[in-house]
């Protein structure tokens, strides 16, 4: 017999006396785990050619499989388990992270060959070993489950009642609502009311939580959070073992926990002044490009240009273009915020009415749905034909003659009176050009105002008009260093097109705002004391 020969008969011999160990990985999750039936779908695919082990599922909703887990964690001397599914035993790795578990791909083979010694785990080899596929279902044999049942533990009603925080789309894959029903076993008449955070109910027991227990401010989700009369648990896994020590050590107390007393209406006008904060942090923004696009706006742009191009006729030094300049910007901006001021305290005054807020927003929605129209169809026909006068929101012919008029008187002004003349005509070109810049001024008044007459309104209203003589801040420094006013018109000419595609964008944004504030502001019926509503988790 050749020495060939003989090594193939020695090779196939502890081939068939020896099988290799199954190759497999470990999937952890619940019956309505959307990513376990994503991992699932897709696992298949390249298991023919053996590149993947075999993907063996294990319900956690069998005991015996969330025991095995358990063990698992213990052996690998894991002190903060993951708190929800799916979960991937990989070898001698627990991963929670499902990109992390894809990241290692091209080890997947490597890496599942390296398994954990437990019987359990030794069962499933040889069941793999015998049924081979891609995907497999399996539950530890009963036998194997050698835990014994916790015995039950005597609790008095105070101290068997748990609050408990969720995100919808958490719950049946949660792996804290596994913990609580495993607690349940070994706790006569545990009651657990979970709150969903994604509801109305859910964020004012939050409230409430915040609270009575102290808890940090901020939008950070918090869930999964489990609270009691004086503690919480929150953003991590909290053990049935855990949670049966802290409730074993609990005070009894005559009074209800603060979870089952009933809504006030304090409480549901705080949530929604909260809810509310949102809303007017997305508001600077908002009232930043208001102001912006409101100083590029054609009919108050076209006048800084006539301002500057005439200083520059009548030859003024770069020196005295700066001080007009400034000045005139001055006399703007402060005549806008006395405006603003002005029109601030009406509206406040129209908000302390019942019905008259909302209305009012509604207006402003609706008008400024107008001027988004309006604005977009002028940009439309000054594209197509490139002449202003086809342009209807802008200002008359006889209101660009009075203010020009006015900037030729008080620009003749010479030596200490260029100040006074500069704040003054800055005063009436701004009252003259109310009509068209207040298109977008008092709507983002309403906006500034939502909460009523605040320090916050004060300095939204200074942001605004800051940014309203930005450009002319620019014009006139552009002036002063030799770039003339007719290459600053000529720039104006080429993009009035796109100043007015954003002013109606603008406005588009100020009726949704408007809108939004009307909704949040409709009267809803009157709850002043609304009866609590919870789900009881350990009965689902």
């Amino acid at each position: 017999m050749s020495k060939k020969l003989y090594f193939s008969i020695v090779l196939l011999f502890f081939i068939f006396a020896f099988p290799a160990t199954a190759s497999w990985i470990l999937l952890f999750g619940s019956k309505d785990c959307s990513d376990c039936e994503a991992v699932k779908a897709a696992w298949p695919e390249d298991f023919a050619a053996g590149h993947k082990p075999s993907l063996v599922f294990l319900e956690i909703e069998n005991s015996a499989n969330y025991q095995l887990l358990g063990k698992i964690e213990q052996l690998l001397q894991i002190e903060e388990p993951a708190s929800s599914f799916p979960l991937f035993l990989l070898g001698r790795q627990l991963i929670s992270d499902i990109d992390e578990f894809y990241e290692l791909e091209d080890e997947y083979l490597s890496l599942a060959a390296q398994q954990l010694d437990l019987p359990e785990l030794q069962a499933l080899s040889d069941y793999v070993q015998s049924n081979p596929a891609a995907l497999l279902t399996w539950n530890v044999p009963v036998a194997l489950n050698t835990k014994q049942p916790p015995s039950s533990v005597p609790a008095s009603p105070a101290s068997s009642q748990l609050l408990y925080f969720l995100q919808k789309g958490c719950q049946n894959c949660s792996r804290q609502l596994r913990e609580l029903q495993q607690l349940a076993k070994v706790l006569p008449g545990l009651q657990v009311d979970c709150y969903d955070i994604g509801t109305e109910e859910g964020q004012l027991m939050l409230q409430r939580a915040r609270q009575v227990l102290h808890l940090p401010d901020g939008d950070e989700n918090i869930t999964p959070m489990l609270a009691w009369e004086n503690g919480y648990i929150a953003h991590r896994l909290a053990r049935a073992e855990e949670l049966l020590e802290i409730m074993q050590n609990r005070q009894d107390d005559a009074e209800p926990p603060f979870w089952k007393t009933e809504f006030s209406a304090a409480e549901r006008r705080s949530l929604q002044a909260g809810q509310g904060q949102l809303l007017r942090r997305a508001t600077v923004g908002v009232i930043a490009a208001a102001g912006l696009i409101d100083g590029i706006n054609p009919c108050a742009f076209a006048t800084s240009i006539f301002l500057i191009g005439y200083l520059l006729y009548l030859k003024r030094r770069a020196r005295e273009i700066i001080l007009i300049g400034f000045c005139f910007c001055l006399g703007v901006f402060v005549s806008y915020l006395l405006f603003g001021l002005g029109f601030s305290f009406l509206i406040d005054f129209l908000q302390q009415l019942y019905w008259l807020k909302t209305a009012l927003y509604l207006i402003f929605a609706l008008l400024a749905g107008v001027f988004a129209f309006m604005h977009l169809r002028d940009a439309l026909r000054y594209r197509r034909s490139g002449k202003s006068s086809d342009m209807e929101m802008g200002l008359s012919l006889d209101t660009h003659r009075k203010i020009h008029k006015h900037i030729k008187h008080f620009t003749r002004f010479n030596s200490w009176m260029l100040i006074p003349a500069a704040l003054v005509l800055g005063a009436i070109v701004s009252s003259l050009e109310l009509a068209c810049t207040g298109q977008i001024y008092l709507p983002t008044l309403a906006a500034i105002n939502s909460a009523g007459m605040q320090w916050r309104a004060f300095n939204l209203l200074l942001l605004y008009n800051f940014f309203f003589i930005v450009p002319l801040l620019i014009v006139t420094g552009l002036a002063a260093y030799g770039v003339g006013a007719q290459s600053i018109a000529k720039w104006a000419r080429n993009n009035v097109f796109g100043t007015k595609v954003s002013m109606s964008l603008l406005f588009f944004c100020l009726t949704l705002l408007m809108t939004v504030m009307a909704w949040h502001e409709w009267p809803g019926p009157q709850k002043p004391s609304a009866q609590v509503n919870s789900i009881d988790c350990l009965s689902n």
